[in-house]
């Protein structure tokens, strides 16, 4: 390193000092100024509303299915609601395959009525912030030139 270069770097770096202490923490440039720092917007639930309202009935729907087949392969109603000559195998058969849908239809109701709850309080949880934050005004600066913003929401 040339003696000129070292000459300036020690001048430089007696001329301006040590760096400023930190502050309160606050960004320099007026980026916390009002309006500019708001909370993030939660989501408002309308995805899991859906969700569970498509699952919670379809899941009654399958139970509803899943009991009236099990209620006509009962032991006594077998032959009478599938004809004589099935065998008892299928009606146990059929058995099973109504108490699997009995489960897998009470699954659903149970996933469609917690995804109903979660949109629900979604739902709450976003009208509550859209009340709170329904008025914004913020300092609007743009390739023409600057103003001040205001915000309605409702």
């Amino acid at each position: 390193m040339s003696t000129p270069l070292a000459l300036a770097l020690a001048t430089t770096i007696a001329v301006t000092g040590s760096p400023p202490p930190p502050g309160d923490g606050e960004i320099p440039g007026g980026y916390y100024e009002f309006g500019e720092l708001r909370e993030r917007e939660p989501e408002d639930g309308d995805k899991n509303i859906t969700i569970g309202g498509i699952l919670f009935p379809l899941g009654f729907l399958r139970a509803g299915a899943a009991v009236a087949m099990l209620v006509t392969a009962a032991p006594d109603r077998c032959k009478q609601a599938y004809g004589q000559g099935v065998r008892d195998s299928t009606c146990s058969g059929l058995r099973i395959y109504s108490w699997v849908g009995i489960g897998y239809g009470g699954l659903m109701v149970a996933t469609g009525a917690v995804f109903l709850g979660m949109g629900l309080a979604q739902r709450s949880r976003h009208k509550a912030w859209k009340r709170r934050n329904n008025i914004a005004v913020a300092p609007m600066i743009g390739r023409d030139g600057g103003g001040l913003r205001f915000g309605l929401r409702f």
